[in-house]
């Protein structure tokens, strides 16, 4: 029998299992990593995006040649003729398997919430970028995706390992139709207000900072649920620009959030009070953002009612440094506004979050009897509560008629609610001075009160 010498064990080794690799991603040219189609996507003016700001083609950007600075085996790259390849990821060297810290060279958001001290629960029991992330997402399935976004990019999901889930109020009530991620991931973030000149005259990536501990809602296409959503913010040449996109953070709590920090939040007050809902403002003082807090729900007219201040960078653009002074004001309009992949919420759904739920604080109790209090204030402009107490579950309808008795408002359709006590806010709407009914039913007790409208 004749003998492997050492010298062709070595490079059996080496050659190999990079021989067998490049076998399997058969599909990577089509693949969103090969072709980095997102970004043209997202940036492309047929699709609403900056492009229509700058007038500049991605193409010249170099955007979608994005690379770190070295391959995984830690060879520099050459900017000059670097194309995305197996190398970006594997070292074959070590074999095939790719280290998180790899995966976050590029997908820096998710190396950004690490560093800002988010935990997520899948983290901490020792699992990995490829412990949920399949090979068919890095190497792609043989169909040319125009996003991670699109159905079909990603085969991840919760409900993979989670497969049933525990009765209880929350799961009964929103499973079918609010995504696991929406009540239980902490924060999403965003580094906010891209600075497009520092790129377009010195190739420097620079924003004002990340944002955090906030959480916009959306409902995600291909999915019918609520889900979370981001957004980003960018300048150019004193033009502005706003995109809005589902996106899920690792940020994932064991404990889903509290009713109220959705539920008839500060965010739905200051829109019913206003029409606006406050995500970032400059403070003229300090001379810095005030960044956006909790869960913000997306109107339907969220491209007039998302209240953010823009600004601009009157440093250097080529500097390789940022002076964190030389951040200013720049305007709270937006030239350029974006969402895809996602809907705005409907007004059937808002009804949903101005119900506040929960129990007798007093007894800390379930109530023992139906009813529909007075609301309060009353008369009232421009908001005012409707609280119901349940003693046990049932479906609710609960609307609001003029004098002649027609319909004017729906607050709740045959809602099926657990047992609790419930305050709904309302605002004025399209409602008129005057006398107006609001109306529990259920199949049980049926409760009529009026309320008064100032204008």
């Amino acid at each position: 029998m004749r003998r492997v010498t050492p010298f062709l064990a070595i490079v059996a080794l080496v050659i190999l299992p990079s021989w067998l690799f490049a076998q399997d991603p058969g599909n990577f040219a089509t693949s969103l990593h090969g072709t980095r189609q997102g970004k043209f996507t997202w940036y492309d003016s047929a699709n609403g995006g900056m492009e229509s700001l700058t007038g500049i083609p991605m193409s010249q950007l170099g955007c979608h040649r994005c690379h770190p600075g070295t391959y995984a085996n830690g060879s520099a790259v050459d900017p000059a003729t670097y194309e995305p390849g197996c190398n970006d990821c594997h070292n074959f060297v070590q074999g095939t398997a790719v280290a998180d810290q790899i995966c976050l060279k590029c997908h820096s958001r998710q190396g950004t919430e690490r560093n800002l001290g988010y935990q997520d629960v899948h983290v901490l029991k020792g699992f990995q970028c490829t412990t949920c992330h399949t090979k068919k997402e890095m190497h792609g399935d043989g169909t040319a995706y125009a996003s991670m976004l699109e159905p079909g990019a990603t085969e991840v999901t919760c409900e993979k390992c989670h497969t049933s889930l525990a009765s209880n109020a929350s799961h009964d009530l929103h499973g079918a139709k609010v995504q696991c991620t929406a009540c239980h991931v902490k924060s999403v973030i965003s580094c906010y207000n891209c600075h497009i000149e520092s790129y377009v005259e010195g190739g420097i990536r620079r924003h004002y900072g990340p944002q955090r501990d906030f959480i916009f809602l959306v409902n995600r296409e291909g999915t019918g649920k609520v889900y979370p959503a981001s957004f980003q913010t960018a300048s150019y040449d004193g033009k502005t620009f706003l995109a809005i996109a589902p996106f899920t953070p690792h940020t994932v709590m064991k404990e889903g959030r509290a009713c109220a920090e959705c539920h008839n939040n500060a965010a739905i007050q200051e829109y019913d009070q206003t029409g606006k809902i406050t995500v970032t403002k400059w403070d003229t003082t300090q001379k810095k953002i005030i960044s956006p807090t909790g869960v913000i729900p997306i109107t339907s007219d969220w491209q007039q009612g998302l209240q953010i201040d823009y600004l601009d960078y009157t440093g250097d653009p080529k500097s390789t440094t940022t002076d964190p002074t030389k951040w200013v004001f720049l305007k709270s309009t937006a030239d350029g506004q974006q969402m895809l992949y996602a809907q705005s919420l409907t007004a059937e759904q808002l009804n949903k979050l101005r119900l506040a739920v929960g129990v007798e604080e007093k007894q800390n109790t379930l109530p023992e009897a139906f009813r529909l209090m007075q609301n309060y204030p009353n008369p009232f402009n421009p908001a005012t509560t409707i609280e119901f107490h349940l003693p046990s579950p049932t479906v609710v309808t609960l609307k609001i008629y003029n004098l002649m008795g027609f319909e004017m408002k729906t607050l709740l359709s045959n809602e099926k609610l657990d047992a609790g006590v419930y305050k709904f806010s309302v605002g004025i709407d399209e409602l008129t001075s005057g006398v107006y009914f609001y109306q529990l039913v259920t199949p049980a007790f049926t409760q009529t009160r009026k309320m008064t409208v100032l204008r």
